[in-house]
């Protein structure tokens, strides 16, 4: 009983951490699981509501994806508050909250229904080289090994803009031939940076260039 109580004050990080405790204490787990959704549920309804009108999708299709993305935090409470661009604990959970959600209304447009990703429909924006080398590969070794041999990307990456550097990066991760990209993806680029088509593939050209003109110089061409 104390820990139940415990848990209805407790901070967000620690309700996360409850949750991924569902199989040794599946009962606390179900309890702070239930604090987590009451404590994000209207903040994540907003976004989602504001998404489908973009969409024109109805308002039962947002409370739809918000099941789905609390689904997702049940099965994957893997919220990590070192790469939140914001120092604030709730604002980090809600744009990471919000992150989930998109994807999931990425999934009702794509397929008809949302549902808990997986790594093969949980397709997140590319922010930096090591979301890039973390969504490559599931093997740590192979990791390493990638990081290592793209290490010498960091400072041109570094130097790009924050747009070009998300467009060269996803780009780069979903693109096996040719240049599209999976739509979800796309839709995705579009609407968290704010950009049409055409822009995003002139912000493409031009960080293609640069790490070109980079990778040239350093191999002295």
């Amino acid at each position: 009983m104390e820990v139940k109580e415990e848990i209805k004050t407790a901070c967000s990080l620690d309700l996360l951490e409850y949750i991924g405790w569902k199989d040794e204490y599946p009962e606390e787990a179900k309890a702070a699981f239930s604090v987590f959704c009451l404590r994000y549920d209207q903040a994540i309804l907003k976004n989602a509501e504001i998404n489908c009108r973009k969409w024109n999708l109805s308002s039962t299709v947002a409370l739809d994806i918000v099941k789905c993305t609390f689904a997702r935090v049940w099965k994957y409470p893997s919220y990590n508050h070192e790469k939140s661009k914001t120092k604030n604990i709730d604002n980090g959970i809600k744009r990471w909250l919000n992150k989930i959600s998109f994807t999931q209304l990425a999934n009702y447009t794509d397929k008809g229904t949302c549902h808990e990703p997986d790594k093969e429909t949980d397709l997140s924006l590319i922010y930096s080289l090591d979301d890039f080398v973390e969504n490559s590969t599931v093997d740590s070794l192979k990791r390493k090994e990638l990081k290592e041999q793209l290490s010498v990307l960091e400072e041109v990456l570094n130097g790009l803009g924050e747009k070009h550097r998300i467009i060269y990066l996803t780009y780069k991760l979903y693109t096996h031939e040719g240049n599209n990209i999976p739509r979800p993806v796309s839709k995705k680029l579009q609407d968290e940076l704010g950009l049409v088509p055409g822009s995003i593939r002139k912000y493409k050209e031009q960080a293609n260039k640069q790490v070109d003109n980079f990778l040239n110089q350093y191999n002295g061409k």
